[in-house]
């Protein structure tokens, strides 16, 4: 995993469990997240399995997207709680970040950290609609067509593979996760004309890349 750190039994056991079946699934407790949080940097091992539901689907997902390889987002899920393990105590809301973007933090870094360690892996093609900007025509139905949709899908995916990765997860956030410009620049420690200036260069370099395939049947980039 790749943190350098003692890592306890209870939370190994606790990284192995299963995601719940709901994927909306999300904090259900009489307790605030702030009070849960609050219990987990005293040592509180439920409240710690607590916030680790409320927030691994999330944290996937993201891993997931900005990897396109399932292995890969496990291994960053399970580094980014371990790192939020042991940083927990240096958590402090009354900073202005509040524990979601915190987390998010910790992912994006473990993310683009393995992306540089694993780069040339196979990817996973996301699902169709998980494909930014790219609307399907009117007469999508067409059997021909639906096969042209697979062939873009498979060059997004490749045309992503292909940006440098503070732009791969500059777009990740913005179009695959409806992050603002604000919260991406607090996810990246960066300014927000950084990340304007980031989004704009993987969107241009995104559309050389696919401006012959999308251009037919009605597509537009």
């Amino acid at each position: 995993m790749g943190t350098g750190c003692v890592v306890p039994l209870y939370l190994i056991k606790l990284l192995s469990t299963k995601a719940p079946a709901d994927p909306f699934f999300c904090i259900d407790t009489t307790m605030d997240e702030q009070a849960c949080i609050r219990l987990a940097q005293e040592g509180d091992r439920a409240a710690f399995r607590v916030i680790f539901d409320g927030h691994r689907q999330r944290v996937f997902s993201l891993a997931y997207r900005y990897l396109r390889n399932q292995a890969d987002a496990e291994d960053v899920l399970q580094d980014t709680f371990i790192k939020a393990y042991h940083a927990l105590s240096l958590y402090r809301p009354d900073k202005g970040l509040n524990f979601s973007a915190w987390l998010t933090k910790i992912c994006v870094n473990a993310s683009i950290d393995a992306l540089r360690k694993n780069r040339g892996k196979n990817l996973q093609p996301l699902e169709p609609e998980e494909v930014a900007n790219m609307p399907a025509p009117s007469h999508s139905s067409d059997p021909e067509i639906s096969t042209r949709n697979k062939e873009i899908r498979e060059h997004v995916d490749r045309a992503l593979s292909n940006l440098p990765p503070r732009q791969r997860m500059v777009f990740t956030l913005r179009h695959y996760q409806d992050f603002s410009i604000r919260e991406i620049a607090e996810s990246l420690d960066s300014t927000e004309g950084s990340v304007k200036k980031h989004l704009f260069r993987a969107v241009e370099s995104l559309k050389k890349r696919l401006r012959r395939f999308v251009t037919e049947d009605g597509y537009e980039v």
